[in-house]
């Protein structure tokens, strides 16, 4: 075992036994929408019984994968801690996805359960899976089994390279990609913790769904090793976010959202009064936080940090509170456990201040991608380093600046839209020759898609036709809010369609 090992190993554990053991009446959950609060020793043994649901009544085992389609609830982290105890994957998908997103994910994992709110009835109850469904109020199928069921009182040893949860994304060639994570990661996120000053008084606010890296592991799933508390929002609204952070009895010490999430709050009718009397540290990812959108959290006492990461990694690069007017569109410093470099095409390292992609060595980095050899060998080079497909650059005191994201890919509302997934869908009208789709921006939602077609000739289409029937294949917000008709599209000598002039265009 290396000295890495070594280092990680006292992180595999049964987190919710130490912590029933040590303070059972510590409370760790907080459903805000239904008001429930979940003591460590409660939720041990709710996980417990969840544990025996999963392996009595389903025959699910280890490596087995649990499919999840739900709202944030409190219940969810119950139902992962019951898969890691007895050695099953845990895998939360997107409700927002259509029925034939979601095929093609579980056709690809192929998980064993689906445990699904029946408010997603329409969209996942075709599935030839077996089914445990979750229901608000007096006969929740969820609730009976776990009152009916005896605590598991085994705990299936972890192992570093043994996977815990499966997360799905949409890939840039269109297809779904489901990142591996490990026991390994989740030890080297809880190593990780003193970067944000994770403890047993930290009171976390979860508003990011948790399908999503942000809402499931940041902040909050290494929280439940250190016996802190974890408040769970059901869906995201501006309004409430903001008087929970304006909260003191709820005492919320640390968030994360993303810029639009924060922008939004700012428009409340609220905001003008608000003050965060116990938020220590408030995260964000996905793009740059503005100059404007800093000073108005500042003046009220409150520093926005930016931070870099991804469902790929564990723990990246954060900003220190304390730099982020110094170091503006700056994304941090790596964090312990990690190194982070700039390279050219050829994997090497460039100098400082020199553009290039952001590439990342570390114990957090996922092994790979669930059945996809290909895909996960061109993402990692031979002497270990992530291809992270972000362009970026690194100052003289080794800052990381994020000059633009994953190829084509753009953010709207939090969410990553990959412009081939809807691509592949557009080529599916009979009437289309060609597209091409980016991200234009949105001052509601950062970033909107806009698809650019090419009709062929002697077709019409209506552009809300457009819109119309993409809705049919696409979750809503993949869906283009723009459609633009066009001659034709931008090449380059070698044919490839050049979006930045599609951007200077559009946008």
């Amino acid at each position: 075992m290396s000295n890495q090992d070594d280092q990680l190993k006292p992180y595999l554990c049964d987190w919710l036994a130490k912590q029933a053991d040590a303070t059972p009446d510590a409370l760790a959950l907080f459903d805000l929408a239904t008001g429930r609060q979940t003591t460590y020793g409660e939720m041990f043994d709710r996980s417990r019984r969840i544990a025996s649901v999963l392996a009595n009544q389903f025959g699910v085992g280890l490596g087995d994968r649990v499919l999840v389609v739900a709202y944030n609830s409190t219940d969810l982290y119950e139902v992962l801690f019951a898969c890691w105890r007895i050695g099953a994957i845990y895998m939360p998908v997107n409700w927002r996805l259509v029925t034939s997103e979601i095929v093609a994910i579980v056709d690809d994992a192929t998980p064993a359960l689906m445990i699904a709110d029946r408010a997603f009835e329409a969209t996942v109850g075709e599935l030839d899976l077996p089914v445990l469904w979750r229901t608000d109020g007096e006969g929740n199928p969820f609730e009976t089994a776990i009152g009916a069921s005896e605590p598991w009182s085994e705990f299936v040893e972890p192992d570093l390279d043994a996977t815990t949860n499966l997360l799905y994304t949409s890939g840039t060639t269109g297809r779904p990609k489901g990142v591996i994570s490990t026991w390994r990661m989740q030890a080297m996120a809880v190593n990780q913790a003193a970067h944000v000053i994770l403890g047993n008084a930290t009171r976390t606010l979860t508003a990011a769904p948790m399908f999503h890296t942000a809402g499931l592991n940041s902040f909050a799933l290494p929280l439940f090793y250190y016996g802190g508390t974890v408040h769970i929002m059901r869906h995201w609204d501006a309004a409430e976010a903001l008087s929970y952070l304006s909260d003191p009895e709820l005492g919320i010490t640390h968030t994360l959202g993303v810029p639009v999430q924060f922008q939004m709050m700012t428009q409340c009718d609220g905001f003008t009064d608000a003050t965060f009397p116990t938020v220590v540290r408030a995260g964000v990812g996905g793009a740059p936080v503005t100059e404007e959108l800093l000073t108005q959290y500042q003046q009220k006492g409150l520093m926005l940090c930016n931070s870099y990461g991804m469902t790929e990694v564990f723990g990246v690069a954060t900003l220190p509170p304390e730099k982020a007017q110094k170091k503006l569109g700056c994304v941090g410093w790596a964090v312990v456990g990690t190194e982070i470099r700039i390279a050219d095409e050829l994997d090497t390292p460039v100098p400082h201040d020199t553009i290039g992609e952001i590439q990342i060595k570390s114990e957090g980095v996922t092994p790979g991608y669930w059945q996809a050899p290909e895909l996960t060998a061109s993402t990692h080079t031979a002497d270990g380093w992530f291809k992270t497909g972000d362009m970026g650059r690194m100052d003289d005191e080794g800052a990381l600046y994020v000059v633009d994201r994953k190829k084509d890919m753009f953010i709207s509302g939090g969410e990553n839209v990959y412009p081939a997934e809807v691509e592949n869908v557009l080529a599916l009208f009979p009437e289309i020759a060609e597209s091409a789709v980016i991200g234009v921006s949105d001052e509601q939602w950062g970033e909107v898609g806009h698809a650019v077609v090419v009709l062929k000739e002697d077709h019409v289409l209506d552009k809300e036709n457009v819109r119309e029937r993409c809705s049919e294949h696409l979750a809503r917000y993949k869906v283009p809010k723009h459609v633009s008709f066009a001659e034709n599209l931008p090449r380059s000598a070698q044919g490839k369609v050049q979006k930045k002039e599609l951007k200077e265009t559009y946008d």
